[in-house]
């Protein structure tokens, strides 16, 4: 059911600590759940362990997850069903071997949070452009069945899925976050749900043929939806020779991913994106080996830096996202904007800024430009 969802299946195949972080943050969620259900301390050392992982991975992803505790703990209380021992072992255990990154950085620098502002997302933009339709009728199945239920496990679900899904929606209250972002992190007790909802399905028809043939079409669909969606990413590097557009016919996506084929939703990754940025990007790439280019690069775009340490003898530094970076931190955007002085790109050895190619006032007046294409210009830093 995953592997049908779009929402799930981008996040998966995305290699940052959010992504690890959200693996951690469902085991912390659901070790905690079992531990209190099934009277277990080992499962609650295991929920301890992975909360201390998501807390040194990924601050947003803590913070949303501490939140689903908090709630679900509440909810024990109120219901007489807390062990009031291993909830003060999980407090004290969590403290102690979670605060001394977060100390250190607070006591040697400040602990900063920020909340960027973007785009908002309504719930039913999510669910039928990000989420999918199948998904998203499976988990309304699967929500019926949990009110229906109402057992402990089914208010877990509940309360761990709609807590997120409803966080995702503060900026109608005024407050900055990216909705999609959040979304991401429901969207995998969403899927949870959708395969109760899926497994009620199958136990309401009566047909054994049927149901082998729906379990067939579930798998087979998600499969195909998959490759679909592997299918429609655009590589950030493409070479001259390099197909340009999807390998699979349109045909092909407009059954297994209809509403991507239509939409094109993108979280974070490119997909269907426009082939000769990655060309450019490829040529910028071969020119810098090419030439042996070393040295620090300051690159503004995300994409590059990863590709420049990654095929070059150059180091890089990304100077692209200001928003993210606290002050106390170096914060290389001001080289890029041609506010640094010759002393400070001298101490830090710069020897070339890549710039995404706009006009001529966007080139520092330190900077000679040595290479260009239709989408980057290479800069080199002269020391006059």
């Amino acid at each position: 059911m995953a592997m049908m969802s779009f929402a799930t299946f981008n996040r998966c195949v995305i290699c940052t600590p959010a992504t690890l972080a959200i693996a951690f943050s469902m085991l912390s969620l659901l070790f905690y759940y079992e531990a209190f259900d099934e009277d277990s301390i080992k499962k609650l050392l295991c929920s301890v362990i992975s909360l201390v992982l998501i807390c040194n991975l990924h601050m947003a992803t803590a913070i949303i997850t501490c939140g689903v505790l908090l709630l679900y703990t509440l909810y024990l209380i109120l219901s007489g069903n807390i062990n009031l021992k291993y909830l003060l072992c999980y407090i004290i255990l969590s403290f102690i071997l979670a605060s001394p990154w977060w100390l250190y950085i607070s006591l040697n620098y400040t602990l900063v949070f920020n909340s960027l502002a973007g785009s908002y997302l309504r719930i039913d933009e999510f669910l039928i452009k990000y989420y999918g339709i199948i998904p998203s009728l499976f988990t309304f199945v699967g929500f019926y069945c949990l009110i229906r239920d109402r057992s402990i496990k089914s208010i877990f679900l509940l309360i761990w899925a709609l807590s997120i899904v409803l966080l995702s929606q503060v900026p109608l209250l005024g407050i900055d976050t990216v909705s999609i972002r959040i979304f991401e992190v429901s969207a995998y007790p969403l899927i949870l749900i959708a395969g109760m909802g899926a497994y009620a399905v199958l136990n309401r028809i009566g047909s054994g043929n049927l149901r082998y043939l729906f379990v067939i079409f579930i798998v087979f669909y998600s499969i195909f939806a998959s490759v679909a969606y592997v299918d429609s990413y655009t590589p950030n590097l493409l070479d001259a020779d390099d197909y340009n557009a999807t390998l699979l016919p349109d045909t092909y996506h407009i059954i297994f991913d209809p509403v991507g084929s239509i939409l094109k939703p993108s979280i974070i990754s490119d997909r269907c994106a426009d082939s000769r940025l990655a060309h450019d990007r490829e040529d910028i790439r071969k020119y810098l080996v090419d030439h042996n280019i070393t040295g620090l690069v300051v690159s503004e775009d995300a994409v590059m830096d990863t590709i420049i340490v990654s095929s070059s003898n150059a180091s890089v530094v990304y100077g692209g996202f200001t928003e993210s970076i606290p002050e106390y931190v170096t914060d290389p955007v001001h080289i890029v904007n041609s506010q640094a002085t010759l002393n400070e790109l001298d101490d830090l050895q710069v020897k070339y800024i890549l710039l995404k190619n706009r006009n001529e006032s966007s080139i520092p007046t330190y900077c000679e430009v040595e290479y260009e294409n239709d989408d980057y210009r290479l800069c080199k830093v002269v020391l006059k």
